[in-house]
């Protein structure tokens, strides 16, 4: 496993609750020392959208106990940063859009969305 990956793992705030409509929920808390931070941006970190991703690859699989890979992004928006310490929530259900199976996502710091996505997964037979 990378050292992202092992980091969203550790950022990890408890399991991957799910209600009875199929919405998935976790919570996640990268601290500064988390390699995604790593360059983007000195002095001024923010979290990647590409690990904002992953991490919704990540609440998946963990829910699913297999893991995820990313199919296709259907759609992403990216509306405020992530900084180190804050508390990430993470809300994702399960979508069919035309025949295909996706997750419609929304994280949130607080109030304030930070970013909304729609993806396509599929498993890779492994557990994570």
């Amino acid at each position: 496993m990378n050292k992202i990956l092992q980091g969203i793992a550790a950022a990890s705030q408890g399991t991957v609750t799910s209600d009875e409509a199929g919405t998935l929920e976790g919570r996640y808390c990268f601290t500064e020392s988390f390699a995604g931070f790593a360059g983007h941006f000195p002095g001024h970190p923010i979290l990647p959208a590409i690990v904002e991703i992953m991490v919704v690859v990540s609440l998946v699989g963990e829910h699913m106990r297999c893991r995820q890979r990313l199919v296709a992004v259907e759609d992403a928006k990216f509306l405020n940063p992530v900084s180190p310490d804050q508390e990430l929530l993470v809300c994702c259900r399960p979508r069919t859009v035309k025949g295909k199976l996706l997750y419609d996502a929304k994280l949130t710091v607080g109030d304030t969305t930070t970013a909304s996505m729609l993806i396509e997964l599929a498993s890779n037979g492994e557990t994570p």
